[in-house]
């Protein structure tokens, strides 16, 4: 069916919703896919890499949490960054909000091939597929499943969020069981040394870029901002609380990984948390048992990000046509779905060329790095609006430590890029080059500049009457000339 011209989605998801998509995202992109490349670059310090990208999530949770609070609206970072900053940025935030989901999107689909392959080949349902073309079997099923999330999104906002609750809940308890059945069994012998051979602290850094990624979903939250109920309330705890509750989920799981199993034997595996899973519940008889459960999990947890990512990054497109950034059409909302169907259309078409064109680790890079761009500047956003008393800017939550933490945030999130791959660190600054050029030849000529920083700076005119006696010659004479002045 057609869809309306209506650019305002219901509120459907509450609390729970919110967490789910939250803590779901984190989750699959985390600790099932990561964990073995994580330990090739930091070995069990790989786990203080976790902690230390989950730190500077939070700095920006924080900021996002007051300014999603103050404009509940679908865009998330890009919306704020347009808001305060204005579109110039705005066009540089959207652009790198939007393209980065969509490699994290592609990322997390591949991942979930990862688990399907093998699964695939040990119930000899190959069929030949992977040879008929040229594409690997984890790309074949991350296709597959890209679709899949793509047409549940454009169907339903709802279905999105009940199937994201079922899907973590069922994750949540499969990661309980092998942290619970793990820390029995920890070896500290294998958690020495701490860095792997011929690395050291320095390698924690480069080894959180890389992690980053894992922590994208918070942020996933405030881009639905516009369809949770009592946001107020609903997105500070969605968002923070997720943070803290993966982190402590990630770094206790690094442990157990390499505490149980040598790093040799995990180190750059994609499914690394399975093998983990072998020996632990194979400490107690069951672990064939073990593996299907994480398998299982890592299924669930791929699936989670990528349903996630597609519902989130589809809502950054449709808000730039919305506010004019991108074409209008992007914004229309189907009459019977409810849902930005063209930024899903769009949106999933740019996922499943990443799919075919990009590898694992690249794909995380990517979206981590374009990620750590726009949060830089969503921090310095929260500045400005504070520091330019912005107009109906009254936030449900404040950020504590105000500035400190949304500055450390800014530096801590663009020092951070310096530790990607050349080509990465490439990709944010042809990406800012991409938002600028087009600015000036699209964006400039449909959009007033509306934002925080502009008012602040060209603050508007005000008429002053004045009223003025002229006394010529002793004959007193009244007059009103009206004069107007700028201030």
């Amino acid at each position: 069916m057609a869809g309306q011209t209506e650019t305002q989605l219901e509120r459907t998801l509450g609390l729970k919703e919110a967490l789910m998509i939250g803590v779901g995202t984190m989750i699959g992109a985390g600790i099932f896919v990561l964990p073995g490349a994580a330990a090739a670059l930091a070995g069990p310090a790989s786990s203080v890499a976790f902690i230390v990208a989950g730190a500077i999530a939070m700095l920006t949770a924080l900021s996002a949490s007051e300014l999603a609070t103050a404009m509940p609206a679908s865009g998330g970072p890009y919306h704020f960054i347009n808001k305060g900053l204005g579109p110039l940025f705005g066009s540089i935030a959207g652009l790198g909000n939007w393209l980065g989901l969509a490699f994290a999107t592609a990322f997390y689909a591949v991942g979930f091939g990862n688990y399907v392959t093998p699964l695939m080949a040990s119930l000899e349902l190959n069929l030949g597929v992977v040879a008929a073309v040229p594409l690997s079997g984890p790309q074949i099923g991350g296709l597959v499943a890209a679709c899949a999330f793509i047409v549940v999104n454009y169907l339903s906002t709802d279905g999105t969020g009940n199937l994201q609750n079922v899907i973590v809940i069922v994750l949540l308890g499969i990661l309980g069981a092998f942290i619970a059945l793990g820390t029995v069994q920890v070896d500290p012998s294998k958690l020495r040394p701490f860095f792997p051979q011929g690395s050291g602290p320095d390698a924690i850094l480069p080894a959180t870029a890389l992690v980053f990624v894992s922590y994208l979903g918070f942020a996933q939250v405030a881009t639905v901002a516009g369809e949770i109920k009592q946001p107020g309330r609903n997105l500070p705890r969605a968002m923070v609380g997720g943070v803290l509750l993966v982190t402590t989920i990630y770094a206790i799981s690094m442990l157990i990984l390499l505490g149980v199993v040598p790093l040799d034997q995990v180190a750059g595996e994609g499914t690394a948390i399975a093998i983990g899973a072998r020996a632990v519940f194979g400490g107690f008889g069951i672990g064939i048992i073990g593996v299907g459960l994480l398998t299982f999990g890592g299924l669930l947890a791929t699936a989670s990000s990528a349903n996630a990512s597609v519902l989130s990054a589809s809502r950054i497109n449709y808000a730039m046509g919305r506010d004019g950034l991108m074409d209008t059409r992007l914004s229309k909302v189907h009459d019977r779905f409810n849902t930005p169907y063209r930024s899903i259309a769009l949106t999933g078409a740019l996922i499943l060329v990443f799919i075919v064109a990009g590898k694992v680790n690249a794909l995380a890079k990517a979206g981590s790095v374009l990620h750590l761009l726009v949060y830089g500047l969503l921090n310095v956003s929260l500045i400005v609006m504070r520091e330019t008393e912005a107009a109906n800017y009254d936030p449900g939550f404040e950020v504590p430590g105000y500035p400190f933490v949304p500055a450390l945030g800014a530096v801590a999130s663009f020092a951070l890029i310096g530790f990607m791959d050349p080509q990465q660190i490439l990709l944010a600054a042809a990406l800012v080059g991409a938002g600028i050029v087009w600015y000036v030849a699209y964006v400039r000529k449909r959009v007033d500049d509306t934002s925080a920083l502009a008012r602040y700076r060209s603050p508007p005119a005000v008429e002053i009457e004045v009223d003025v006696d002229f006394d010529i010659g002793g004959d007193s004479t009244p007059a009103t000339p009206r004069a107007d002045a700028d201030n």
